[in-house]
């Protein structure tokens, strides 16, 4: 018996609405038609297609009250409608994102109301129409017409038979893209196949598929193939990722029959195919069950599970489905049919079985229904033949799947299943449910899988018997399937929230509004939790969207901000699974498609159907509906401005900002889709007038900063539909830019160049002060200088405004101890290494090196000067002034960094976690720190200032290391307009390089008004993780960080307006007393620990 190991969580809570209004019921006429539209449409990630045209049925030509169409498999949208007999119909498809929507580029459509059936491709005039050939009209239906009920069609489907639903379309033999069905009355299964087997080019796991397919025609040579790849090839009989995507594209075209199967000669019972199965089963398990498999290698493993048949006793019994035999030798049916159901059906199964046969059976049922005048009794067993077969390909309604799951069930958690089977039968009957009928029927669907994967939990036991193994394959089944109807629900409860007003109805609505689809999102993310997929980032996002609900008051625009913030780290989950499938099966089916003549349009659409039938998508666009109310309340813009200013010229999309090839006088803004905090905007030329960033990112990161320096204007959009609709389509043309603090506009734009744009001469003009490195003294013996007594002439810009923090720091912040190597250290340790020469032969070729050559050059500089170490003296000394526990900061201080014009923000390495009083590891920190001024991005930085590589000189800064709660960045005026009234600071728990490097995801943002100490929020944090110290029981590597999941409905500054305003008065002292200390306004790096507030750097604002 398969039991929890543990008692399941309980599902979040949420307020349950208990009254409604009756509905008002019109009932329709029986002169009404039943109408079926398909249009073919590929659409982009958010797209929907809406059905519109005249009359009320299609919203009278308004796109807003028109019916959404569901989108099927091969991209195909369809939608029932009753629509009055013989009236005329004039319509068109509609394209709607949530930036707008385009309409069908040709004539309306019109159609006379006497078909049953209309299909057309979007943008063709054409219509395929077909007829009736009974002319029988719909019997009667109710529609509700009055929030918050309204009709709903979830998977339903009784559970004797499983009959057909929106769920078990999904399934494999629903979405079959074979041959057509053949009743035949002899044996005429052909054993010749028309294939193609091009090998060319292919490799490893997908070469093996390929060859393995051209030699097996049956199912079960295919199914051996399969083994093969997955358990005997496979380390530790653990399949790697390649495998696993090959073999999942492989089997889901097998199973819609994409990919052809046919007699293979032999004689083999489907006993044979249920033994292979139970084999790679356990494969797909141990997969699953491996900490190191986690993300997409166990998800394809979960997902892969369904497209094996079922290998419980009665189809590993030596002669399964022994009831065909039956049905095909009854006396109470003719003679041709006996002949069909035996040759067709029987034989064919019993000598080589294959997902055909479940399609034969369902067709043949089908035709037999339609026919009638057939005995009850054939039919009744000729139906619960065809659940058997279902059950063996592992197609059973959901319904039926539970029930074969109860005797293997704990007592305690068998009302649990009853509750959600009622719940589900409910929902399945009524034409009245409301969105609470969903969520609560969702509710009781989570609670059955939190036991089903608990279930699952323990792991699969070496030794455990055939009989446990079988039962443990329903449980995972069922498991499965679990997600898929809550796909359903999902989809059902968006639909019904667009219906009732969309986002601006929910922006508008009380607290008990947004309950249910709140509720709803949490539901979701737990199913996604369930799944594996990053399940400590799904409970941080669940506790917080809990917490938020809970506390309510979306109207007050902090906290509509603080809701919008987890929605969009909500969107970042839904982001990352689709990108996990992204990054393998598009290539994967691309190879398999092209080597087995798969058609072009089946390959095309793999990835996106995969990712259209998960319940990610359906979660992702009940996220999109909440993100859109969340903004509309907390009334921001999808626009983020990082650097003010005006741009002009071409749109360029490209991946990361290193892909962007600039050609010289071509002006151009980049479409970046990611960026990672790293990129040297100076380095990339005069070419660079903007950046469009598809993610949000900290105003004064390290990637913004040098951006203001380089006067690049910057912005973010993190809006899909806005991405989609308005700036995608200006890709390729020259466009303008403007970004300030009253917002961002983007036009297409044919006048002049903006003035101004690029960056600024003045900034990086070769020779000018802030360029030339400035006039130091280096160290003429070894020397480790106190930091007070640090100079900008001897130990940098960096070191000597720390040590002047140090002096002037009293009541209002405090500064952590440290040590300088200064100026020279670098160079004694070259001459002690007697590297001199090899050394100024490299710096002298990096002066000069194209793009190819200096990144192999500054690696042979940076692998020299790695291996220096400064005097051993002063390494003793550095641990003494330290401390002999102290943990360091080892940090550069050079002397073309923190100065006007060449901040230098993140362009060369700290050094975190030092035992001070280790000369091997301090040695070690201050050799990596001296080798990142020759990292490529440095040297082409320089470069492009015009300072000189020989000019260049680092010395070092030794730093207490701090635990902080927190870290901040603040600017003391504002970055975009240079506003001296107020202060701008960005927070974000943890150490600052989640601020400094770009990480995914907003810092608490605060601006001060300096005069008053009033704080104004305008984001709030949602970074996935902070970087924290290790601690003795973390296993870090040396000088590393670790990163700690962060639950902001734990966080005092998003839970407590009193504690950011605290905050916000406490830095606006600070900063007012820096600009009065060093004479303008501050860049501030600092931390908050306990009650005490450090300053670590403060340099000029860019």
């Amino acid at each position: 018996m398969l039991g929890r190991l543990a008692r399941a969580p309980a599902a979040a809570t949420w307020p349950v609405q208990s009254t409604y209004r009756r509905p008002c019921v019109q009932v329709f006429s029986s002169a009404n038609v039943l109408v079926g539209f398909k249009v073919s449409k590929q659409v982009n990630y958010g797209e929907s297609v809406k059905l519109v045209g005249s009359g009320s049925a299609l919203g009278d030509w308004d796109v807003s009250a028109a019916p959404e169409m569901r989108w099927t498999d091969g991209d195909v949208w369809v939608a029932e409608l009753e629509l009055p007999a013989e009236e005329d119909v004039h319509f068109k498809y509609v394209c709607v994102h949530e930036g707008g929507e385009y309409w069908e580029n040709c004539a309306d459509h019109n159609l006379k109301v006497s078909a049953v059936s209309v299909h057309s491709n979007w943008d063709d005039q054409h219509l395929d129409v077909q007829h009736s050939s009974t002319g029988n009209q719909p019997e009667q239906q109710p529609e509700v017409h009055e929030e918050p009920k309204q009709t709903v069609h979830p998977e339903g489907g009784d559970q004797a038979s499983g009959s057909g639903s929106t769920a078990d379309e999904r399934l494999q033999h629903n979405q079959w893209q074979g041959a057509d069905v053949e009743f035949m009355q002899s044996n005429n299964h052909k054993r010749e196949r028309n294939g193609v087997w091009d090998t060319t080019g292919l490799e490893g796991a997908a070469l093996h598929i390929v060859s393995s397919d051209q030699k097996a025609a049956s199912w079960l040579g295919k199914i051996e193939a399969v083994k093969k790849l997955l358990v005997d090839q496979a380390p530790e009989q653990k399949p790697e990722l390649d495998a696993l995507a090959v073999a999942y594209v492989y089997l889901q075209w097998i199973g819609t029959g994409a990919i052809q199967c046919a007699e293979g000669g032999g004689h083999y019972r489907p006993n044979r195919h249920a033994e292979l199965s139970r084999i790679i089963f356990t494969s797909l398990e141990r997969v699953i069950g491996d900490p190191a498999a986690a993300g997409t290698r166990a998800l394809l493993a979960r997902r892969m599970h369904p497209k094996l048949p079922s290998f419980t006793e009665a189809y590993t019994a030596s002669v399964p489905f022994t009831r065909i035999r039956d049905i095909a030798h009854r006396n109470d049916i003719p003679h041709d049919l006996k002949q069909e159901i035996k040759h067709t059906i029987q034989n064919k199964l019993h000598r080589n079985a294959g997902p055909e046969d479940l399609v034969a059976t369902e067709r043949m049922i089908e035709r037999l229904e339609a026919e009638g005048g057939y005995n009850d009794s054939f039919m009744n067993e000729f139906r619960v033949f065809r659940g058997e077969l279902r059950d063996f390909f592992n197609a059973s309604s959901f319904t039926d799947m539970l029930d074969a799951l109860r005797p293997s069930l704990d007592d305690a958690d068998t009302p649990a299943l009853d509750n959600f089977v009622k719940a589900k039968a409910k929902l399945d009957s009524s034409s009245e449910s409301s969105m609470n009928d969903i969520v609560d029927t969702l509710h009781r669907l989570t609670t059955v899988r939190v036991i089903l994967s608990s279930g699952l939990a323990s792991g699969l036991r070496n030794d455990a018997p055939e009989s446990s193994l079988a039962m443990r394959q329903r449980w995972r089944l069922a498991e499965g399937r679990s997600e898929d109807y809550a796909f359903v629900l999902l989809s059902q409860l968006t639909n019904m929230l667009e219906a009732q007003g969309g986002p601006a109805a929910l922006a508008k609505g009380e607290d008990a509004a947004w309950a249910l689809p709140i509720g709803a999102a949490v539901l979701a993310i737990r199913h996604v939790g369930l799944s594996g997929w990053e399940p400590r980032e799904c409970a941080a996002v669940e506790n917080e969207l809990t917490a938020w609900q809970q506390l309510g008051e979306f109207s007050l625009a902090d906290n509509a901000l603080r809701l919008k913030a987890t929605l969009e780290r909500a969107q970042r989950l839904t982001q990352s699974y689709t990108d996990g499938l992204l990054a393998v099966l598009p290539e994967t089916a691309n190879a398999l498609g092209k080597a087995l003549g798969i058609r072009e349009e089946q390959v095309q659409v793999f990835t996106e159907a995969e990712v259209r039938a998960s319940v990610v998508f359906q979660l992702s666009s009940l996220l999109a509906v909440l993100q859109k109310a969340a903004r509309t309340a907390a009334d921001c813009d999808e626009w983020d401005a990082i650097v003010a200013g005006e741009a002009v010229g071409t749109l360029v999309e490209v991946g990361s900002m290193e892909e962007a090839k600039l050609a010289a006088g071509g002006d151009t803004v980049l479409l970046v889709r990611s960026a990672t905090g790293d990129e040297e905007v100076g380095a990339m030329g005069g070419a660079l007038k903007g950046v469009i960033l598809c993610h949000s990112l900290p105003h004064l990161s390290h990637l913004g900063v040098r951006a203001r320096q380089e006067r690049v204007t910057f912005a973010t959009v993190e809006d899909d539909g806005l991405l989609q609709s308005v700036v995608r389509p200006l890709v390729g043309r020259r466009i303008k830019l403007t970004a300030g603090a009253a917002g961002v506009q983007l036009s297409e734009y044919d006048g002049p160049a903006a003035s101004g744009e690029g960056a600024s001469a003045a900034a990086s003009a070769p020779g000018s002060p802030a360029a030339s490195g400035g006039t130091i003294n280096k160290a003429k013996t070894p020397e480790l200088l106190k930091l007070a007594d640090a100079k900008a002439e001897t130990c940098g810009a960096k070191a000597a405004a720390c040590a002047a923090l140090e002096r002037s720091a009293g009541s209002q912040y405090l500064t952590p101890k440290g040590a300088v190597f200064p100026f020279g250290t670098m160079d004694l340790a070259i001459q002690e290494a007697n590297v001199e020469k090899d050394y100024e032969q490299l710096l002298e070729k990096a002066e000069t090196a194209d793009a190819e050559e200096v990144a192999t050059i500054c690696q042979q500089l940076q692998d020299l000067v790695s291996q220096l170490r400064p005097d051993a003296s002063v390494l003793a000394s550095a641990g003494k002034e330290l401390g002999a526990k102290t943990r360091a900061y080892v940090r550069s201080s050079a002397n073309v960094e923190d100065m006007e014009g060449m901040s230098g923000a993140g362009l060369y390495e700290s050094v975190p976690d030092v035992h001070a009083a280790s000369a091997e590891d301090l040695g070690a920190a201050v050799a990596q720190v001296w080798a990142s001024l020759y990292t490529r991005r440095a040297v082409l930085t320089r470069r492009a200032a015009g300072v000189k590589q020989s000019d260049a000189s680092m010395a070092v800064l030794a730093m207490e290391m701090l635990a902080p709660q927190a870290s901040f960045v603040l600017h003391t005026a504002s970055p975009l307009d240079r506003d001296e009234k107020t202060l701008h600071a960005e927070v974000a728990p943890g150490l600052g390089e989640t601020l400094a490097s770009g990480t995914r995801g907003s810092p608490w943002r605060l601006v001060v008004d300096k005069a008053s100490g009033t704080t104004t929020m305008t984001s709030f944090a949602n970074f996935s993780s902070a970087l924290v110290a290790p601690t003795a029981s973390s296993k870090a590597a040396r000088f590393q960080l670790v990163s700690k999941t962060l639950d902001f409905s734990k966080e005092d500054l998003s839970r407590s307006a009193d504690a950011r305003s605290q905050l916000g008065q406490k830095l606006s002292k600070i900063g007012v007393a820096l600009e009065d200390a060093f004479g303008g306004p501050q860049d501030v790096e600092g931390a908050i620990v306990g009650d005490d507030i450090y300053i670590v750097q403060s340099r000029p604002q860019p």
